[in-house]
Protein backbone atom coordinates (compact mmCIF):
# COMPACT_ATOMS: atom_id res chain seq x y z
CA UNK A 1 0.00 0.00 0.00
CA UNK A 2 1.13 3.38 -0.79
CA UNK A 3 2.17 6.14 1.55
CA UNK A 4 -0.63 7.74 -0.33
CA UNK A 5 -3.28 5.48 0.09
CA UNK A 6 -2.72 4.38 3.79
CA UNK A 7 -5.11 5.32 6.07
CA UNK A 8 -4.23 8.20 8.89
CA UNK A 9 -3.53 6.51 12.38
CA UNK A 10 -6.57 8.15 14.59
CA UNK A 11 -5.29 10.61 17.01
CA UNK A 12 -5.61 9.47 20.27
CA UNK A 13 -8.20 9.89 22.49
CA UNK A 14 -8.04 11.35 25.90
CA UNK A 15 -10.37 11.18 28.60
CA UNK A 16 -9.30 14.34 30.21
CA UNK A 17 -10.12 15.90 27.33
CA UNK A 18 -13.48 14.57 26.93
CA UNK A 19 -14.21 15.63 30.50
CA UNK A 20 -13.15 18.92 30.13
CA UNK A 21 -15.72 19.72 26.94
CA UNK A 22 -18.50 17.57 28.46
CA UNK A 23 -18.03 19.29 31.77
CA UNK A 24 -17.91 22.45 30.79
CA UNK A 25 -20.31 23.04 28.39
CA UNK A 26 -22.94 25.28 29.28
CA UNK A 27 -20.05 26.91 31.42
CA UNK A 28 -18.59 27.98 27.55
CA UNK A 29 -21.96 29.43 26.29
CA UNK A 30 -22.63 31.36 29.51
CA UNK A 31 -19.46 33.04 28.76
CA UNK A 32 -20.16 33.52 25.25
CA UNK A 33 -23.60 35.01 26.00
CA UNK A 34 -22.16 37.40 28.53
CA UNK A 35 -19.54 38.28 25.84
CA UNK A 36 -21.12 38.59 22.75
CA UNK A 37 -18.39 38.58 20.66
CA UNK A 38 -18.18 40.11 18.03
CA UNK A 39 -21.51 41.37 18.19
CA UNK A 40 -20.87 43.85 20.59
CA UNK A 41 -17.70 45.01 19.14
CA UNK A 42 -19.19 48.46 16.62
CA UNK A 43 -16.33 50.93 17.26
CA UNK A 44 -12.72 51.50 18.59
CA UNK A 45 -13.80 52.25 22.03
CA UNK A 46 -16.06 49.28 21.79
CA UNK A 47 -12.79 46.77 21.23
CA UNK A 48 -11.40 48.93 23.72
CA UNK A 49 -13.53 48.04 26.28
CA UNK A 50 -13.62 44.32 25.42
CA UNK A 51 -9.53 43.85 25.24
CA UNK A 52 -9.41 45.73 28.79
CA UNK A 53 -11.91 43.39 30.13
CA UNK A 54 -10.08 40.10 28.73
CA UNK A 55 -7.14 41.45 30.47
CA UNK A 56 -8.97 42.16 33.51
CA UNK A 57 -9.26 38.69 33.64
CA UNK A 58 -6.30 37.15 31.33
CA UNK A 59 -3.36 38.42 33.33
CA UNK A 60 -3.78 37.13 37.12
CA UNK A 61 -4.68 33.45 35.24
CA UNK A 62 -2.07 33.44 32.75
CA UNK A 63 0.29 34.25 35.96
CA UNK A 64 -0.65 31.74 38.04
CA UNK A 65 -0.86 28.87 35.49
CA UNK A 66 3.02 30.14 34.84
CA UNK A 67 3.62 29.68 38.49
CA UNK A 68 2.65 25.77 38.40
CA UNK A 69 5.18 22.66 38.00
CA UNK A 70 4.23 21.49 34.03
CA UNK A 71 7.24 19.01 34.37
CA UNK A 72 4.89 16.46 34.55
CA UNK A 73 3.03 16.95 30.71
CA UNK A 74 6.60 18.14 29.73
CA UNK A 75 4.88 21.82 28.29
CA UNK A 76 5.56 25.46 28.35
CA UNK A 77 4.74 26.61 31.88
CA UNK A 78 3.78 30.05 29.09
CA UNK A 79 2.17 27.89 26.43
CA UNK A 80 -0.40 29.93 24.98
CA UNK A 81 -0.08 33.18 26.70
CA UNK A 82 -1.46 36.36 25.34
CA UNK A 83 -1.36 39.00 28.18
CA UNK A 84 1.42 40.91 26.03
CA UNK A 85 -0.63 40.72 22.72
CA UNK A 86 -3.76 42.01 24.91
CA UNK A 87 -1.56 45.22 25.98
CA UNK A 88 0.04 45.70 22.31
CA UNK A 89 -3.48 46.11 21.06
CA UNK A 90 -4.90 48.60 23.55
CA UNK A 91 -1.35 50.90 22.54
CA UNK A 92 -2.55 50.24 18.78
CA UNK A 93 -5.65 51.25 19.19
CA UNK A 94 -4.87 54.19 22.04
CA UNK A 95 -1.03 55.27 20.78
CA UNK A 96 -0.26 55.25 24.32
CA UNK A 97 1.03 52.67 26.87
CA UNK A 98 -1.80 50.82 28.33
CA UNK A 99 -1.82 51.62 32.40
CA UNK A 100 -5.00 50.33 33.25
CA UNK A 101 -3.52 47.50 35.20
CA UNK A 102 -3.19 49.30 38.54
CA UNK A 103 -4.48 48.05 41.52
CA UNK A 104 -3.93 44.61 43.69
CA UNK A 105 -4.10 41.07 41.90
CA UNK A 106 -7.87 39.77 42.12
CA UNK A 107 -8.10 37.38 45.06
CA UNK A 108 -11.14 35.50 43.64
CA UNK A 109 -9.18 34.35 40.35
CA UNK A 110 -8.93 30.06 40.73
CA UNK A 111 -5.84 28.69 42.27
CA UNK A 112 -4.40 26.06 40.52
CA UNK A 113 -2.71 24.26 42.98
CA UNK A 114 -1.75 20.53 40.85
CA UNK A 115 -1.34 20.14 37.43
CA UNK A 116 -5.35 18.53 37.08
CA UNK A 117 -6.49 21.87 38.27
CA UNK A 118 -3.97 23.98 36.00
CA UNK A 119 -4.96 21.62 33.04
CA UNK A 120 -8.30 22.68 33.81
CA UNK A 121 -7.19 26.50 33.26
CA UNK A 122 -5.41 26.04 30.68
CA UNK A 123 -7.67 24.36 28.43
CA UNK A 124 -10.00 27.39 28.77
CA UNK A 125 -7.19 30.04 27.81
CA UNK A 126 -6.11 27.87 25.18
CA UNK A 127 -9.49 27.01 23.74
CA UNK A 128 -10.60 30.66 23.21
CA UNK A 129 -7.79 31.35 20.59
CA UNK A 130 -9.71 28.98 18.19
CA UNK A 131 -12.21 31.25 18.18
CA UNK A 132 -10.57 34.00 18.10
CA UNK A 133 -9.74 33.52 14.57
CA UNK A 134 -13.26 33.44 13.59
CA UNK A 135 -13.76 36.79 15.87
CA UNK A 136 -11.13 38.78 14.31
CA UNK A 137 -11.68 39.37 10.49
CA UNK A 138 -15.23 40.40 11.16
CA UNK A 139 -13.99 43.15 13.70
CA UNK A 140 -11.43 44.37 10.99
CA UNK A 141 -14.39 44.75 8.19
CA UNK A 142 -16.77 46.51 11.15
CA UNK A 143 -14.13 48.75 12.04
CA UNK A 144 -11.71 48.98 8.84
CA UNK A 145 -8.80 47.98 10.54
CA UNK A 146 -5.95 46.37 9.16
CA UNK A 147 -5.32 43.24 9.28
CA UNK A 148 -3.60 42.88 13.12
CA UNK A 149 -4.45 46.17 14.11
CA UNK A 150 -5.88 46.10 17.46
CA UNK A 151 -7.06 42.39 17.42
CA UNK A 152 -3.63 40.95 17.77
CA UNK A 153 -5.10 39.02 20.76
CA UNK A 154 -7.89 37.41 18.80
CA UNK A 155 -5.41 36.23 15.87
CA UNK A 156 -2.95 34.93 18.19
CA UNK A 157 -0.14 37.34 16.15
CA UNK A 158 3.03 35.89 16.24
CA UNK A 159 2.16 32.75 17.79
CA UNK A 160 0.96 29.59 16.66
CA UNK A 161 -2.29 28.27 18.57
CA UNK A 162 -2.82 25.55 16.11
CA UNK A 163 0.28 23.61 17.38
CA UNK A 164 0.18 24.95 20.88
CA UNK A 165 -2.99 23.35 21.23
CA UNK A 166 -2.04 20.33 19.64
CA UNK A 167 0.95 20.00 21.50
CA UNK A 168 -1.80 20.43 24.97
CA UNK A 169 -3.99 17.54 23.75
CA UNK A 170 -1.31 15.12 22.91
CA UNK A 171 0.23 15.61 26.16
CA UNK A 172 -3.43 15.24 27.55
CA UNK A 173 -3.46 11.61 26.22
CA UNK A 174 0.01 10.77 26.60
CA UNK A 175 -0.91 10.66 30.91
CA UNK A 176 -3.11 8.44 32.80
CA UNK A 177 -6.07 10.35 34.88
CA UNK A 178 -7.51 9.36 37.95
CA UNK A 179 -11.74 9.88 38.06
CA UNK A 180 -10.15 12.70 40.83
CA UNK A 181 -7.95 14.46 38.39
CA UNK A 182 -10.38 14.66 35.74
CA UNK A 183 -13.27 15.84 38.48
CA UNK A 184 -10.28 18.71 39.95
CA UNK A 185 -9.59 20.09 36.25
CA UNK A 186 -13.36 20.30 35.26
CA UNK A 187 -13.97 22.18 38.77
CA UNK A 188 -11.02 24.36 37.95
CA UNK A 189 -12.08 24.80 33.99
CA UNK A 190 -15.64 25.83 35.29
CA UNK A 191 -14.27 28.55 37.69
CA UNK A 192 -12.15 30.07 35.18
CA UNK A 193 -15.03 30.60 32.69
CA UNK A 194 -16.55 32.01 35.77
CA UNK A 195 -13.75 34.76 36.93
CA UNK A 196 -13.28 35.66 33.42
CA UNK A 197 -17.22 36.55 33.17
CA UNK A 198 -16.95 38.15 36.52
CA UNK A 199 -13.62 39.92 35.83
CA UNK A 200 -15.26 41.32 32.56
CA UNK A 201 -18.88 42.11 33.84
CA UNK A 202 -17.64 45.69 35.42
CA UNK A 203 -15.68 46.97 32.53
CA UNK A 204 -18.41 45.75 30.03
CA UNK A 205 -21.49 47.17 31.92
CA UNK A 206 -23.31 43.96 32.15
CA UNK A 207 -23.96 41.01 34.30
CA UNK A 208 -22.20 37.86 34.02
CA UNK A 209 -24.43 34.94 32.65
CA UNK A 210 -25.14 32.13 34.65
CA UNK A 211 -24.74 28.55 33.13
CA UNK A 212 -27.68 26.66 33.01
CA UNK A 213 -28.62 23.74 35.24
CA UNK A 214 -28.30 20.25 33.49
CA UNK A 215 -30.91 18.03 34.55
Amino acid sequence: MSEQARPRRPEAVSPMLDALRAGTREHHLALERDLDLPGRIRSRTDLSSVLSAMLAGWRPLERRLAAVDWAGLRLDPRLGEATDLLRADLRALTGEPYDGEAGPEPTDAPGFDGLARAVGGRYVLLGSALGGRVIAPVVERRLELREGVGTGFFRRSGMAPGRDWRDFRVALAARDWSPADLDQAVAAARETFVFVGRAAAPILGRRPAAPRRVA
